[in-house]
């Protein structure tokens, strides 16, 4: 009888030890665990601040200079949108372009992005007068930059018919036939985007670095409104690019801001 009270009590004393021993080590393992995602969050936000502080300082969007169509529209009725050159005029915004990004951005490298458009190429090869070659790292061009596409527009008596209805309807949604809407183009600019932050964050670029983007007016509100998250109202109100206008993005704390702002500029800001 004593020995099978002693068994029982040896049971429970094993079962009371086992039970304490898994408890301690749910704590121990409680505390470990707690300090492994303590680690590994800590290690995942510094790395992302790393990289953020690793982005070129300054990103510029720069309009193309001033173009034959934009004196003649009725010249998309006769030559193709991608070989329609600049004016003397636009030459002469081109240069004065160069020499404000130059006196902005001195003796540091520049990357450059370019819509593969004649017009924005030419804008280019005069804002290039600007710097040393030493200084140009690499000039890209990417079909992604294009200008809104506008269709066939070859029968010159609808063509202010057509204008003035994409007035009307909106830029963002309005789809010329055969051609592109505003929201089109917004996806494009999305890929365009992912792509030069994978390139950021991948060690293409530095902080000595700025990136000089040369393309079309509606492509820089939308490059704008894509970053920095704004509605399709606030694009609305968001106020237009003049030819060879530069858009300056500054990195504050490794995020881009305009001047120090988020919010779109209007016609009044």
């Amino acid at each position: 009888m004593l020995v099978v009270k002693k068994n029982r009590m040896n049971t429970i004393l094993i079962w009371l030890f086992l039970i304490g021993l898994g408890l301690v080590c749910l704590f121990i393992f409680g505390i470990f665990n707690t300090c492994l995602d303590f680690f590994l969050s800590y290690f995942y936000t510094r790395h992302k601040v790393l990289r953020r502080r690793q982005r070129p300082s300054r990103i510029f969007l720069v309009r193309h200079g001033q173009s034959q169509a934009n004196i003649d529209t009725t010249l998309y009725a006769r030559i193709a949108d991608h070989d329609i050159e600049l004016t003397e005029k636009g030459h002469e915004q081109a240069i004065e372009a160069g020499k404000k990004l130059h006196s902005l951005i001195g003796k540091e490298s520049v990357y450059v992005y370019m819509s593969p458009y004649t017009r924005s190429k030419q804008t280019w090869s005069y804002i290039r007068k600007s710097f040393s070659p030493l200084q140009i790292i690499t000039e890209r061009e990417d079909p992604r930059l294009r200008e809104q596409e506008f269709g066939n527009l070859a029968n010159l008596t609808t063509l202010p018919q057509i204008f003035e209805e994409r007035d009307r309807l909106g830029h963002f949604f309005y789809r010329f036939s055969c051609g592109e809407s505003g929201a089109d183009v917004y996806d494009r600019v999305s890929l365009f985007l992912d792509t030069l932050f994978r390139e950021m964050d991948n060690g293409h670029h530095d902080p000595t670095q700025n990136i000089i983007i040369v393309a079309h007016e509606l492509f820089m509100r939308l490059f704008l409104m894509r970053y920095f998250r704004w509605t399709v109202d606030e694009l609305q109100n968001l106020k237009t690019f003049n030819n060879c206008e530069i858009c300056q993005l500054i990195k504050i704390d490794g995020v881009y801001t305009l001047n120090g702002h988020r919010r779109p500029p209007t016609q009044s800001s």
